[in-house]
Formats: structure tokens, sequence, C-alpha cells
């Protein structure tokens, strides 16, 4: 459903509303186009909230299915790019919680089974060498608090307005502000400790 060829015709002319529209009336051509134009977006935002590329994988592959099954009924989005985010969003939270759930009781049953076996543990540090250089933004961003993370992806990789990140994160727009200002601002400090980090004293 998913495999077309690089060349896309008319289609690339087509704003992400109207390929909705398209779809919509069962076209499937327009319905790849969007699936296609949006999955690199999509896959980054979801990373934010899934370990595994795998979980982010299926999950737009979930939500693209549920909207080809329910496109029929599907009133036309404010934002298709609103639309998207927030729906892969929940998609990957009930699946997060789910998988919780899940490890909860395996490992609640194999501290129980396997209690007797073990009276010393061992704690062996590894001491990890200094990040290259162009591993800085990354490692300072996972310093950021899940909603500065979420918002500022929101922000640079969308280019979305505060009102638009507002409305997908559930927040005020003067939270939002102070989410990206406070993000902003710890990601250079961060990124300044860790490069004297790096150089030393």
């Amino acid at each position: 459903m998913y495999n077309q060829s690089e060349g896309c015709g008319e289609w690339e002319l087509w704003d992400k509303e109207e390929l909705w529209a398209a779809f919509s009336e069962s076209n499937r051509e327009a319905f790849s186009i969007l699936f296609l134009r949006c999955y690199e977006q999509l896959f980054r935002y979801g990373m934010h909230f899934a370990s595994s590329e795998e979980t982010v994988k299926d999950g737009i592959q979930k939500l693209f299915f549920r909207l080809w099954k329910k496109r029929k009924t599907l009133s036309r989005p404010r934002s298709v790019d609103g639309y998207l985010y927030v729906s892969l969003r929940r998609i990957l939270l009930r699946d997060k919680k789910r998988k919780q759930a899940r490890r909860e009781r395996n490992m609640a049953f194999i501290e129980e089974e396997l209690e007797h076996i073990f009276s010393v543990e061992e704690l062996i540090i590894f001491k990890e060498e200094r990040k290259k250089r162009q591993e800085l933004f990354q490692n300072a961003l996972q310093q950021l608090s899940p909603r500065q993370k979420e918002a500022l992806l929101l922000r640079v990789d969308s280019g979305m307005s505060n009102g638009e990140i507002a409305l997908i994160m559930d927040l005020s727009d003067k939270r939002i502000r102070n989410l990206i200002y406070e993000a902003t601002k710890r990601l250079k400090n961060e990124i300044r400790a860790l490069i004297k980090d790096i150089d030393g004293p």
C-alpha cells in the first residue's frame, strides 16, 4: 500500500490537507503519498515516547492502517500534522503502559523465583569514554525533562507555532513558551559543560 515510485507526479503539488481529503475518498495513491510525506517527522517525534525504533515503526503503521479503515467516517482535521502527532502519541503511550505492566509482572516473578540464588551482588562500573563532539547535542538533550524535549522537538523539527504545540500537548500557550525557553537555556548550559569535560581543565 505504501510502496510508491519516487516520481509522484501531480501529488507533489498537493498539501497534506488536500491529500487527506483525497484519501478520505478512498484514493490509495493519495494515502500512500501522505504516509511517505509524514513518515520521517512522525518517526522522530515517536522516538520521544519509545526506546525502540521498531515500536515507533509499528505505531506509525498501526496509525495509518486505522486511518485507512476509518477513512469514510473521519472528519477533516484543522491540522493534519497535529492530528497525526496526537494520534501517534496516544498509540505509543498506551503501548508503553501495557509493556510496563507486563514488565512489572515479569520482574516480580523473577525476583520471587531467583531471590535465593544471589547472596552477593557485584557492581561493576564501566567508565565511559568521552563522547565525540557530534554526540554533544543528543547527550545534552537527554538532560531535558520529557515535556521540554517534546516541546522543543515540535518547534525545531516540525516548525509548529506555540498555539499548535499547546493543542497537541494540552497546555497553555504561556506554558509552551516557558518550556521552550527553559529547554533552550538548559541545552546551551549542558553543551557548554560537556565541551568543558571533553577539553579537560
